[in-house]
């Protein structure tokens, strides 16, 4: 496999080629705790390695050839309108415009459009050892959305933590739903057995069919989705069984809230904690929803195993689905620029 180097700081290797012919590429940000990998194919978490631990936190596949391929998203960039859309559909200037549905009657991550099945640009300049900057345009002709989506996304390895920062302009009066699709197992094995997850949200959006989100949020208080002390996911997930069984696990919006005794800086919230044997994840987000998915219809090979149902959960920062049939809190005003922070911290535990 070729390496190489940009501006003789950062390690870049070829990822494969895509059924075009499309090279897509893998760089390597470092740091003394952590190793990960990003592909500009989607802009894509490819790796998360704890170099103390000796062990991958993230699901990933060996090649770009399976990312364009098989469809767990892992680790992707997707928009730019993540999650579902009620009936493939949306009114826009008093326009109804109909999208090719892809989950039931829904469109679920844009479909053919979602940017984390393309190539992206590589900002060389400003690229290091520790920080990747890749770039991505699509036209409204290409995704079926008002105006031309222009978005920046920059990975960067800080200490114990990954911080990803998505930046967007549209030409037009539009609407953008941006987030990372990474699945996190912090054993690198298995199911998702012996995972606490604890929750900031005192809140969380009911569905009402084919999984849309009812209007209005409801108390998490005596209900599977009332994490705000802690619990092991699998053990959830196998006593609520009856409960998700039309989603095979959990599938379900939350409304952001800082998780208790976590300090809050600026508008960045600490709103979950994944424990594990050994390792415990923060994940952080000034995004006022998050989605949290346990990887139900995985089942397909992986890096170094096969990925089959709660081999992963995926926590993921956005608007609330279907946003923009309902608040339209992710419409976006023309050649206005607008941001978004996710980020991953990793703490050993004795």
């Amino acid at each position: 496999m070729a390496h190489w180097r940009i501006g003789d700081m950062m390690k870049v290797e070829s990822f494969g080629h895509l059924q075009t012919g499309q090279e897509a590429k893998l760089f390597t940000l470092e740091n003394d705790t952590l190793r990960v990998q990003i592909s500009n194919y989607g802009a894509t978490i490819v790796a998360v390695y704890d170099k103390v631990l000796e062990r991958h936190l993230a699901l990933g596949y060996d090649s770009v050839q399976d990312y364009e391929v098989r469809h767990g998203q892992l680790g992707a960039t997707v928009g730019r309108v993540a999650n579902r859309i009620a009936n493939a559909n949306y009114t826009w200037n008093g326009v109804v415009h109909q999208l090719e549905a892809n989950n039931g009657p829904n469109l679920l991550h844009s479909g053919k459009g979602n940017i984390g099945h393309r190539l992206w640009d590589v900002v060389e300049e400003d690229c290091s050892d520790t920080a990747v900057h890749l770039s991505h345009t699509i036209t409204s002709e290409e995704d079926g959305f008002p105006g031309d989506l222009y978005v920046e996304a920059v990975f960067r390895v800080v200490e114990e933590t990954l911080v990803v920062t998505y930046v967007y302009t549209t030409s037009e009066d539009s609407f953008v739903n941006l987030t990372n699709h990474v699945y996190f197992n912090l054993h690198g094995e298995g199911d998702l057995s012996g995972h606490v997850l604890e929750l900031g949200a005192h809140q969380y959006m009911p569905f009402g069919e084919h999984q849309i989100p009812q209007l209005e949020p409801a108390s998490v208080e005596g209900t599977p989705f009332d994490f705000r002390k802690g619990m092991d996911l699998q053990k959830a997930l196998d006593y609520y069984a009856d409960v998700l069984h039309p989603y095979k696990g959990y599938d379900h919006d939350f409304v952001t809230s800082s998780v208790d005794g976590l300090h809050t800086e600026d508008s960045v919230v600490p709103f979950a904690v994944l424990q594990a044997k050994d390792v415990t994840a923060v994940f952080h987000t000034d995004a006022p929803h998050f989605q949290v998915y346990t990887g139900n219809w995985l089942n397909e090979k992986g890096r170094d195993r096969q990925y089959g149902s709660h081999a992963g959960i995926a926590i993921e920062p956005q608007f609330v689905p279907n946003d923009i049939n309902v608040n339209g809190e992710s419409k976006t005003k023309a050649d206005t620029v607008y941001e978004r922070t996710i980020a991953y911290s990793f703490f050993h535990r004795s």
